[in-house]
């Protein structure tokens, strides 16, 4: 029996390579996402102590210097603040291309697949049909030495 062969094969598999490759860049960023999320978190909570530090400050009589360097610090603490919530919003654009892409990539895959499928099932007919023919061919010859043989009997 010949064995099946997809001609498209080396499709199949570059485009299983191209989606595992991309799965692994989307994973990279929801990781980062994540991580600057925690740093957001951080900073928000470092920003509710500085301003509680100053609240506490203002309510003893302290130099206006120390306090001037505590809402610098806020503000500083704000501006991180600020640029990793923009890094946020570029690593989620950047998502949803990676996410847009995996999706084609896996539809691609699937219509490869399925289209494997359809041509080995057609390929498993084929077979079927030239194994019936085979024994077709055989029961024929069979046949025909049954009947030469009665025919020699008869004589």
């Amino acid at each position: 029996m010949k064995k099946f062969q997809f001609t498209l094969e080396k499709v199949l598999e570059v485009k299983e390579i191209e989606e595992k490759i991309i799965q692994r860049e989307l994973i990279k960023i929801q990781n980062q996402i994540s991580d600057m999320e925690k740093n957001v978190e951080k900073l928000t909570e470092k920003i509710s102590t500085e301003k509680n530090k100053v609240t506490t400050l203002t309510s003893k009589i302290i130099k206006s210097l120390e306090i001037m360097v505590h809402y610098r610090y806020i503000d500083s603490l704000n501006a991180d603040k600020d640029k990793f919530i923009e890094l946020i919003r570029k690593l989620r654009i950047e998502e949803d291309k990676l996410h847009n892409e995996l999706i084609e990539k896996s539809r691609e895959k699937k219509a490869l697949e399925r289209l494997k499928e359809i041509k080995y099932e057609e390929f498993k007919k084929e077979y079927k049909k030239q194994q019936q023919n085979i024994m077709n061919e055989i029961s024929i010859q069979n046949h025909k030495l049954r009947v030469g043989s009665i025919l020699w009997n008869w004589i």
